[in-house]
């Protein structure tokens, strides 16, 4: 009797071990979506862009077909391509492009998340954000950009410059943020969770096409006026050549409603304040020498710190930021690499940081809006969480008083020990 048992469980256990996985799906099964662009719809609600990988090569060609309520476009790139489609919700576009793809769409690797400014700024953010961050297969670690053009528009121009790998350059381009500090690192999981959030406001990546219109070939050429690296937003740079999309500056929301943006400058100020900020090169205009420039490579030295205290119901907050850098280059031949000079060069920086945060500070305040989590730092001097959010910290930011402090030092001067003048036939310069 026991052998027999023992056979029949030997038996189901082989069996068992031996079935095929009849619902098994191989990689070449799906369309893998790279990125999601989201329009207010012209025939219906939602104009949604997909664009992903065709595992081949494509000659660039357009197919157009308009029919009923809806609208379907489809744009042929190398390796990759985008369909356009008018919806009555996300779901059914999905359900839509499926029924016209041999293969069903997969959002597991999804990269980008594309709304559009109009999007943005009519506060529909939030209710087209839901079924998004809703569905299972979108992960919370897609980064939201908030385009200035039409998101279809920004998503055709998404095309690899280095290499044909489309998903590589995408994750490389948003990993930029780190080296610069021009635009935020922001994932679906941050904007969502901020619009409900009572502590803070959420903000986006500003993302727009750029048609080269802001390179000027002719004209007078630059004279003395300085402007700085970062004083653009998304679109505004002024060059020719390499992809047309850019990823420039942040999106402030007060809720689910864009209210304001900030440039390069100013987002990577936010950032330090944020404790976000890793590194990025900072040009000032020269001390001694304001016609010329110093650029610096800054880096965060220590992490931020903020204190918190009330004044009655007005509350006073100090913010301490701590940098570190190396001199890259002193076009006015000054020694500033001598111990007497450092500490001007170091001061200047500060005051130059400084004021460019007490700026920034009060531009957000004015929006009422803020995008520096200080209210998490206060949120730790009430006993529950009830009575903070009877104290309402989203209207009480912009009455706050803060006051910045800003400590620079710099460790390297790169190759060169001391700089000096250039010396021609006449004298030095």
């Amino acid at each position: 009797m026991c052998r027999t048992v023992l056979f029949i469980l030997i038996c189901c256990i082989f069996s068992t071990a031996l079935t095929a996985c009849h619902d098994a799906n191989e990689t070449d099964d799906f369309a893998h979506v790279l990125a999601v662009g989201i329009d207010i719809g012209v025939s219906n609600k939602w104009r949604i862009t997909v664009q992903f990988a065709t595992l081949k090569k494509d000659e660039g060609s357009q197919m157009q077909t308009t029919g009923g309520n809806e609208t379907f476009e489809m744009q042929k790139q190398d390796g990759y391509t985008s369909i356009t489609l008018d919806a009555p919700s996300f779901y059914g576009g999905v359900s839509m492009i499926n029924s016209l793809l041999p293969r069903k769409l997969n959002f597991m690797h999804t990269k980008l998340l594309v709304l559009s400014e109009d999007i943005a700024k009519s506060g529909l953010a939030g209710e087209y954000l839901a079924p998004i961050t809703r569905y299972r297969e979108i992960r919370r670690n897609v980064r939201v950009l908030i385009s200035k053009c039409k998101a279809c528009e920004f998503i055709k121009e998404n095309k690899p410059f280095f290499g044909k790998t489309l998903s590589k350059s995408m994750e490389q381009l948003v990993q930029e943020w780190s080296n610069m500090g021009f635009f935020p690192n922001i994932t679906l999981g941050d904007f969502y969770d901020d619009i409900k959030s009572t502590y803070n406001q959420p903000i986006a990546i500003l993302a727009c096409v750029n048609d080269y219109s802001s390179f000027k070939e002719t004209g007078s050429q630059w004279g003395e006026e300085f402007k700085s690296e970062g004083d653009y937003l998304a679109g505004q740079i002024p060059r020719i050549g390499g992809s047309k999309i850019e990823l420039y500056g942040t999106a402030v929301f007060d809720g689910d409603v864009m209210i304001g943006e900030l440039n390069g400058d100013e987002t990577r100020l936010m950032l330090m304040a944020r404790d976000q900020f890793q590194r990025g090169f900072f040009t000032i205009p020269d001390p001694e020498n304001p016609e010329l420039i110093v650029p610096l490579d800054i880096r965060v030295a220590r992490k931020r710190k903020v204190m918190v205290k009330f004044e009655g119901d007005k509350p006073v907050i100090i913010l301490k930021i701590q940098l570190e850098g190396d001199l890259l280059a002193v076009q006015s031949g000054i020694n500033y690499e001598n111990k007497e000079m450092k500490p001007m060069l170091e001061k200047t920086f500060e005051l130059y940081i400084k004021n460019g945060l007490d700026k920034l500070i009060g531009k957000c305040q004015r929006l009422n809006a803020d995008i520096f989590r200080f209210g998490c730092i206060t949120a730790r001097q009430f006993a529950t969480i009830e009575e903070w959010e009877r104290y309402n910290w989203i209207s009480k930011f912009e009455k706050a008083e803060v006051n910045t402090e800003v400590e620079f030092t710099i460790r390297r001067t790169g190759a060169i020990l001391k700089s000096s003048p250039i010396t021609k036939t006449k004298g030095k310069e």
